[in-house]
């Protein structure tokens, strides 16, 4: 039921891309123990963002890998097929290499492109991970930088490790599934306006509940 593909990737928004990339990191950490709080993004999708739309930034000495691969990780994320020729003015727009790109480095981090409607093969993706590397050659350091380019394919690889949000990316697209909604006030018509009816006489019994009162029904 909770299934995703790389179409399902390639019909987000800018702004439905850059929201999943920044909700699968803060999962990603969650899932290792981490802080979310260490994850920043949001804001204007059209706003200057320095070359960053979601960042990872960890204590230096944080334990990860895998999809988020440096404790210090910045994510930059269009919903657009980017080819190695212009991989280039990405990283280096006038000619001059993202002072955040220099940060990152600086750090031992990582800098990843995410193309929402990009497709590659084995070699498009050798490709443009040798544009990326090729956009450094300012750099005095540029060993201490991880990079990589995840297209669709490989988001929707990393959306099915955590697919609570599977649900959120299907509605976004207009592909809800059936009979799943997400949290909130469903219930009532008038969404939270209404006025609920709170009776703290009412009680929940389960299986597993031995005293005969049950359980109260609020939750505060």
């Amino acid at each position: 039921m909770l299934e995703v593909t790389s179409d399902d990737i390639s019909l987000l928004s800018d702004e439905d891309l850059r929201m999943l990339i920044g909700r699968l990191c803060e999962a990603e950490l969650k899932k290792l123990g981490l802080s979310a709080s260490a994850v920043t993004w949001g804001g204007n999708q059209n706003a200057a963002d320095g070359g960053l739309d979601v960042r990872v930034a960890l204590p230096i000495d944080a334990k990860i890998d895998g999809f988020v691969p440096s404790s210090n990780t910045g994510f930059q994320a269009k919903q657009m097929d980017i080819p190695p020729s212009e991989i280039s003015e990405e990283m280096r727009p006038g000619g001059a290499l993202r002072p955040i790109i220099r940060q990152l480095a600086d750090l031992s981090g990582a800098y990843i492109i995410v193309s929402g409607k990009g497709s590659t093969s084995d070699t498009a993706l050798n490709n443009r991970r040798e544009a990326m590397t090729k956009s450094l050659e300012s750099l005095p350091n540029p060993n201490n930088l991880t990079l990589d380019f995840y297209d669709r394919t490989r988001v929707a690889t990393w959306l099915r490790d955590h697919a609570g949000l599977i649900p959120w990316v299907r509605q976004k697209i207009g592909r809800p599934i059936q009979g799943w909604q997400s949290y909130g006030a469903w219930a009532s018509p008038n969404g939270v306006s209404d006025e609920y009816l709170i009776d703290d006489h009412l009680r929940i019994h389960t299986a597993s509940e031995r005293r005969q009162e049950g359980l109260s029904a609020l939750v505060f």
